[in-house]
Formats: structure tokens, sequence, C-alpha cells
């Protein structure tokens, strides 16, 4: 089924973008992740403004979840789930590219002579509603589904020696098929060596990697479009698009990028100080 704003309805629907209710609101958020047995989790927290609308739910007469759409795979799906928070799974292997989220409120039952103070005059005081109604339609979210950006992102990095970089300073190469970061023999070592412990690799994400990226950030807005070839670009891409960043946008720092894209490593790097 394909759900528009501009269908309409013999009876009345919340919508953002109907007046058919009064004062009430269907809010939904959605937060997508990869688990590590390949599949797709997807946490919904929908709520819905609306006390009659909520009864329907309660006394099991109407269900509330979302379709879940990828168009270049052909799945279409309708999930009923719940009110507040919850978590669905779904094979990753049947989604590829961008899928769309429209959350819907609908009837499981006839329901005659429904009534709402919420409903706007025209439908009068009482309507009759047949089973399988569309009730309540949100807004449509949208995300892709693109295996590069799960992929830890320590996996487009690479050290390398250049004993022409100076002692203790390291630098950066993104031209190669990974972003290379250069030290002399005597730093590579000790990076090497840190990488290997837990508490080192909260350090290097601040003291290394963070800087690392901003440097890349930097270049790819001065319109650098040679990097978008790069082996390690996809998944960079596809990182800075799970949290809605353009890498390229100049108006933005590229320290508050770096630090979102590490997941803000700072407060690790505490941490680690405060068990010494």
């Amino acid at each position: 089924m394909k759900l528009t704003h501009r269908m309409r309805y013999p009876h009345p629907v919340l919508s953002e973008s109907s007046s058919d209710y009064v004062d009430c609101g269907f809010q939904c958020s959605f937060v997508q992740n990869m688990t590590a047995d390949s599949e797709l989790k997807i946490t919904s927290d929908l709520h819905v403004t609306c006390d009659d609308l909520v009864e329907l739910i309660s006394s099991q007469k109407a269900n509330i979840g979302y379709f879940i759409i990828c168009r270049r795979s052909y799945y279409n799906k309708l999930q009923e789930t719940a009110l507040g928070l919850s978590e669905k799974y779904f094979e990753a292997g049947q989604l590829y590219g961008t899928v769309l989220i429209r959350p819907v409120l609908w009837t499981v039952k006839d329901i005659a002579n429904f009534s709402s103070r919420s409903f706007d005059r025209e439908f009068g005081a009482l309507v009759d509603i047949p089973k399988g109604s569309i009730i309540g339609l949100g807004p449509e979210f949208r995300f892709s589904v693109d295996k590069k950006k799960y992929k830890p992102f320590e996996s487009i990095f690479e050290l390398a020696k250049d004993d022409g970089i100076a002692p203790g300073a390291v630098e950066v190469d993104p031209d190669q098929d990974r972003i290379t970061i250069l030290a002399a023999s005597d730093t590579y070592k000790s990076i090497a060596d840190m990488r290997n412990v837990r508490a080192g690799r909260d350090i290097l994400l601040n003291a290394v990697y963070m800087p690392a990226i901003m440097d890349v950030l930097a270049r790819l807005q001065t319109n650098d479009r040679s990097l978008e070839a790069k082996r390690w670009y996809r998944i960079f891409k596809a990182k800075c698009d799970d949290l809605g960043i353009d890498p390229a946008d100049q108006t933005l720092s590229p320290l508050n990028v770096a630090q979102r894209l590490l997941r803000e490593p700072l407060p690790r790097a505490f941490a680690v100080v405060g068990t010494l």
C-alpha cells in the first residue's frame, strides 16, 4: 500500500497534514542499528495524544505500528508494535538502499458510532469506521541500509612508517585506499603498541584519529572530489549519512563533526585517566 497525505477518507484520520482532529498529535521517532547477528533492529517510540484513539488501541479495536518499505528489494511489511518504546528485528538481507517507514493506526474491528470531542465538526458527532481502515498516519521516515556504514571506523585507517615525519608527530594521507596515518619508526611503534590495549585505543581516538578525521574533513570541505573515488570514502560517507551530516558542508566545524563521528571520545579518555 502506498500511503500519502493526499489520500482522503470518509472518517477522521489523525495526521500532521489534516485538521480532522483538533489539538491531537501522532508523535513518532525511530532508531535503527545492525546487530551482531546481521539483523536490523528498529526501535520505535510512538505516542498518540488523543484519549479516544488510545482507548481504541487499549480495547484491541485498533492497532498501532508502521509500514517498512524497501522498493529496491520489493519488501513491504506492516509491523504491529505498541505505544511507547518497542524493538523489532528484521532480516537485513531483505533490505538494501533507501528504506521508508510510515507509522499508522488502523482498525481491527468494525467500529460503530465512534465519537470524540476532538473531531472536526464536519464529521458530526458519530462516525462508523470499517475494519481495516486507516485512522492515524504519521510522518514518513527514511534511512539507508548500507552494510558499509556498520563497519568499524578503524577499518578505513592504516598506520604506516615514514621516517621523514618528525618524531612524535603524525601526518595524514587520504589519497590511498585507506586513510593512512604516517609516523616515524619510534612513533609508529608506540601507536601500534597502544592500539593493542583497550585503554590505549581510547587515548588514540582523541590524540590521533580525531585529528586525522578533522584533516580529512578539511580537505572534503574544499570540494576535493578526488577523494570520493577512494575505497574508504563510501564507509566514511555512510557513517556521515547515518548522522545526517554532509562532510563537504563548509559551514560545519570539522572538530564538531569528528567528535560526533567518534561518538564523543573525550569522556573515554577521562575514564582511562581515572583508572590510573
